[in-house]
Order: C-alpha cells, then structure tokens, then sequence
C-alpha cells in the first residue's frame, strides 16, 4: 500500500470520529436543555398558580402569609380595644371634672346663701326659688287630705274605796285604798259591787236605789257581833243619812265600809 493512500484512511477515520463526538455532543446538550426547561415550566406553573397583586408601580407584591394576617387582625383588636379604653377614661374624667365643677359651684352657693342670711339679705334667684318652693308645699298641702285628729281620749275617772273589818277582831283592812274606775251615774253601792267582785269577795244587799241595805262583806253580817253591829259606810269622811243606793259618786272620792259593832258609836258615826 502506499503512503498516499494511508494518509488518506486514517484523514478519514480522522473526520468519521470527529462527526461521531459532535453528534453526540449535540444530543447531550439538547437533553440537558430540555431537562432545565422543563424544571423551569414546572416553576413556572407553580408560581402562577399562587395569586399575585401588582402595585401601582407595574411590580408584583409579595402576598401576606395568613399568619402575617392573623397577627395583623390581632394587633389591630388590640388597637380597638386601647382606643375604646382611652376614649372611656376621657368620658370618666370629664364626668369627673364635671361633678367637681358642679360641687364646687354648691358650695359656692351655699356660701352665698349663708353670708346673705347672716347679712340679712336674700338673692332674687332664691327668693323666687323660696318662693315656688312655698307655693308647692301649700298646693301639697292643700291636695293632700288632712289627717283625722285623733280622738281624745277619755280621761278615767276613779275612786279610792276601803273595806274595815270588825275592830274587836283588830280592824284589818280587808280592801286596803283600792282604786275603782266609775261611769256617769255610778252610786257608792255600783263601786262596792265592783271592786268586791274583781277581789272574788262576796257581797250581800237587798233592795234597789233608795233603799239598797248593805247586809254582809266577806262573810260577816248584820247582827254576826250582837244585835247593835252591822254595816256603815261614809264618803270623803262624812257618814251620810240616806242608802249607798242613791248616793253618787264623783272622781276623786274616798269611800270608806266599816262593820260597826255598837250602832256606829265604835265608829264616830253621828247617827249611833
């Protein structure tokens, strides 16, 4: 073979093997550029799924997180809340502010009302408001009915009453200043029935009115110490002439019964 013809074989072979690198070179790249561009799609396709705000500059804002949004609602409650605590102290205050004002302005009043009395002198604010202050409690008064006085009350009227028993027997007291209520019309014979029977003593009489007889007190009669002894009675220390029957009794009196055992000359009776 001669030189010429090597040379031109292995210039050959020379040229296959370059073709066969470049070819290969080729489709590697190209699946290399086909694999970034797919990443790429796939990114793409995710980012513009996710919503975007565009300002008013032409550029894309970045979205808030919900938690970015969360915090943001609560930090703006919070703001609420400080504003409405702010404005509710402002309002408490100037309430406070107020009734200081207005205690103030009573007390000044009060001052005035009491140094123009003590001077003798009276506004005619408070004349007026005297005045309508009057009016009302007459018009009260007047719309208002009058209370019923009360009843007088009746004043009891009473007498002091003494029952002596026999003097030979020691002249005990046996009804010792009693104090007896009476009644218009009442006799000395209506106190005796009276007291005795409050007393659970026994009383003995006969007869009405003008001839009422006393005959026995707690068990002792007429005639039980001898045929002089009995009863007698006298009133405010007078021993009367006529029967206990008829004799009236007024408030104040002193009514003494005594059994007598000598027609009342025991007794210092004027008839004995």
């Amino acid at each position: 073979m001669s030189k010429k013809r090597i040379i031109t074989i292995v210039t050959s072979l020379l040229i296959i093997c370059g073709i066969g690198y470049g070819t290969y070179a080729s489709v590697s790249q190209g699946s290399e550029t086909s694999q970034v561009a797919k990443t790429s799609s796939s990114h793409a396709t995710k980012g513009n799924a996710k919503s975007e705000v565009v300002g008013l500059d032409g550029k894309v804002k970045p979205k808030k997180s919900k938690k970015h949004s969360a915090e943001t609602k609560v930090e703006s409650k919070e703001a609420q809340n400080s504003s409405k605590a702010a404005s509710t102290k402002k309002v408490e205050a100037k309430k406070a502010e107020s009734q200081k004002v207005e205690a103030t302005k009573a007390e000044a009043q009060k001052a005035q009302v009491e140094s123009q009395a003590a001077s003798g002198s009276v506004p005619a604010d408070s004349q007026g408001q005297k005045s309508q202050a009057t009016q009302a409690g007459q018009t009260a008064n007047v719309n208002k009915p009058a209370d019923p006085a009360p009843a007088p009350q009746p004043v009891a009227k009473t007498v002091t009453l003494s029952v002596y028993g026999p003097i030979s027997e020691g002249n005990h007291k046996w009804r010792n200043d009693d104090s007896v209520e009476i009644k218009d019309g009442d006799m000395v014979i209506d106190v005796l029935k009276r007291d005795l029977a409050s007393k659970g003593m026994a009383l003995s009489y006969k007869g009405t009115g003008a001839t009422v007889y006393v005959r026995g007190i707690n068990g002792i009669f007429e005639f039980d110490r001898g045929g002089q002894s009995g009863w007698l009675y006298r009133v405010n220390g007078v021993f009367p002439d006529h029967s206990c029957g008829n004799y009236p009794v007024k408030n104040g009196d002193v009514i003494d019964w005594m059994y007598t055992e000598d027609l009342g000359h025991d007794r210092n009776a004027p008839q004995g």
